[in-house]
């Protein structure tokens, strides 16, 4: 099996956080790389940086070793990871976001899916271009205001998540323009988490979701956005809680409660007309 350069690139660096190589992993990063931590709120600029953080992190939990990764979506020049990894203490499911440049890591984010411990919100800064993005996005999303939204995507964005990739600023609004018609747009309950870098940022919340005609639940959820002069230009998104397959599965055991339900009204109509015999 011919591996692509996303997986290569994964497998090299999980290879190097299990041998504790700092500089294996100095050389994965570019020098200018960014690395957001959503778990301990952390932003470190640059490969020299970066590896004294997981040296750092060595001296503490020692060698982590990747046991499986359950949903990797692999976009060529940028990928999502999804997790199980391990150290001498404890086992994590997590997630990691990378966008890759000339073979290294220009921009990476991760945080952890379980256990939970997101780091705690920074305070809000009118002048941080990340927060007044994010604000922006969602007054636009609560308004329905789609030309706003529009704006927010350059031309050529990318949205991934496990549910499949969207090409193109227009594509991604038209799509989510069609999902509020159906199902109304999500609702931000809270955010849990909030780190920003230089075009990147990360992010940890709860938002009600529409999922049927009238079918709305509350999701926790992990989003990472690349920007570009204050445009998206990648956004992936995914569920903590709950996961992916949980989701379905509930989905579909309230659409077998509604059809038996729906026949079990149907079979009451049908004895209520039947015909009736007096003997």
């Amino acid at each position: 099996m011919q591996l692509t350069s996303a997986q290569i690139f994964h497998h090299r660096w999980c290879a190097a956080l299990a041998a504790q190589d700092t500089a294996a992993l100095r050389e994965l990063y570019h020098p200018d790389a960014v690395q957001l931590s959503v778990s301990t709120g952390r932003t470190l600029l640059g490969a020299e940086a970066i590896a004294a953080g997981f040296a750092e992190f060595f001296g503490i939990a020692g060698a982590v070793n990747t046991t499986g990764v359950e949903n990797f979506i692999d976009l060529g020049t940028s990928f999502v990871a999804e997790s199980t990894r391990s150290t001498g203490f404890a086992q994590a499911t997590s997630y990691d976001v990378f966008a890759l440049d000339g073979g290294r890591a220009r921009f990476h984010a991760g945080g952890s899916i379980s256990p939970r411990s997101p780091a705690a919100l920074p305070a809000q800064d009118p002048a941080a271009p990340g927060q007044a993005f994010f604000r922006r996005l969602w007054d636009a999303i609560s308004m329905q205001d789609a030309a706003t939204l529009t704006s927010l995507y350059a031309p050529d964005a990318v949205h991934a998540s496990v549910a499949g990739t969207m090409r193109g600023g227009q594509v991604i609004t038209d799509s989510l323009r069609q999902r509020w018609r159906q199902v109304g747009p999500p609702q931000l309950r809270s955010l849990s988490c909030f780190v920003e870098g230089p075009d990147v940022l990360a992010l940890e919340g709860i938002a009600n979701v529409g999922f049927g005609p009238d079918v709305r639940l509350d999701v926790e959820f992990y989003e990472v956005w690349l920007l570009h002069q204050g445009r998206a230009v990648f956004v992936t998104n995914g569920l903590i809680s709950p996961r992916p397959a949980e989701l379905r599965q509930g989905l579909q055991h309230y659409a077998d409660n509604q059809i038996r339900n729906i026949q079990t009204v149907a079979q009451g109509l049908a004895n209520l007309h039947a015909p009736r015999y007096w003997y």
